[in-house]
């Protein structure tokens, strides 16, 4: 009986063991908790947290939230400080109220709103939306978050227990809040699509007229989660160019160009990598230049096919900068050439058989 003893025993222990480990399994924000007593705890902070994101919590990407947070009397008082990162983001919020039950739902509410606002939006969070270095004065005031929801609801929980008995905590009127808005924008716009632009480009390339060209340009675009959809068309410098000294003929070239392009996003904290291919149009007039000399081809237009890659820094939830760079190989070579009576043809240029460009710009979030 003793060995049986024993393994039950051990059995029992490993469950509860295993049952805390289980439920934090499922929390998607990692979370650290201290508090009293007679305070709400880690495990029904946690509770909370799921039943405020609901079954979708376990559909959606992992989080890189991170929570630290501690519950401390101060006088007749409870105040709690949440310490809130994203990656190298970080955000403190400070609330006080006159009952700690009343913190556990603020913390709850606090994190669910911010995951929810995390995966409904492709841009990374500010310590702004963290909520910055709050002060308690300011919590007190409270400029529009969560620290001045909980103290009316802590209040008016208050006045209406001294006439009948309580039958939802206050916490829990705070769950049917907040979270119901997310919700909501959630649903208006499942697919996460998002209009943006770029405006200014700057850009430059090499080998498709016989010198550097330089331009600037306008992208608009969609965004569906990682993938950017993106039409272009930029306006390039004029250039004039002679094929060698003293030949007495040259070309005056004027080009536009057009350009659909794919990219999937890769996202590094703040920053965001992301290959793409794409399709370009090129259209190019000119004019020959030099005593006699008229132009045999004045306009051609071809396509290239390319790739490329850009790099994306966030300069918050709309702006970022942009910085790519591409190959192309085009698909068919015109050649500009000049004819003078008398003379024959003298070929002038003719477009290279790949090129490379660069952009610079900023791109804008609507």
């Amino acid at each position: 009986m003793k060995p049986c003893a024993a393994f039950a025993f051990a059995g029992v222990a490993l469950l509860f063991i295993a049952r805390p480990s289980a439920a934090e399994s499922g929390v998607p924000v990692q979370l650290g908790w201290q508090a009293p007593a007679n305070c709400p705890q880690d495990a029904q902070v946690r509770q909370k947290l799921l039943e405020l994101l609901g079954p979708s919590a376990n559909d959606a990407a992992p989080s890189r939230l991170r929570a630290e947070g501690r519950i401390e009397p101060v006088g007749e008082r409870f105040r709690l400080t949440l310490n809130i990162h994203y990656d190298l983001v970080n955000g403190t919020r400070v609330v006080e109220a006159s009952a700690c039950e009343d913190l556990g739902g603020v913390a709850a509410v606090t994190l669910a709103v911010l995951f929810r606002t995390e995966h409904s939006s492709s841009a990374p969070l500010t310590a702004r939306d963290l909520g910055g270095a709050a002060s308690v004065a300011g919590a007190e005031n409270g400029a529009g978050n969560a620290a001045s929801d909980a103290s009316a609801t802590d209040d008016r929980a208050t006045s209406e227990a001294k006439r009948s008995p309580p039958t939802v905590s206050p916490p829990q009127v705070l769950a049917t809040k907040q979270p119901e808005k997310s919700s909501r924008s959630v649903a208006t716009n499942p697919s996460h699509w998002r209009f943006a632009f770029r405006l200014p480009e700057l850009r430059t390339d090499l080998g498709v007229l016989p010198g550097a060209s330089y331009g600037i340009g306008l992208s608009l675009g969609l965004r569906h989660d990682a993938w950017r959809f993106w039409a272009s068309g930029t306006l390039w410098l004029a250039q004039d160019y002679e094929p060698g000294p003293f030949v007495g003929y040259g070309a005056h070239f004027r080009r536009g160009s057009g350009e659909l392009s794919v990219c999937r996003g890769f996202r590094f904290s703040a920053f965001e990598v992301a290959p793409c291919v794409l399709l370009s149009l090129d259209e190019v007039s000119a004019r020959g230049t030099g005593v006699g000399i008229s132009s045999t081809n004045p306009r051609s237009a071809w396509l290239s096919l390319g790739a490329g890659l850009q790099g994306l820094w966030s300069l918050g939830r709309n702006a970022a900068l942009l910085f790519g760079v591409n190959g192309r190989v085009a698909t068919s070579k015109p050649r500009f050439v000049s004819a003078s009576v008398g003379d024959g043809d003298g070929e002038v240029a003719q477009v290279g058989a790949a090129a490379v460009g660069a952009v610079l710009g900023c791109e804008w979030l609507l």
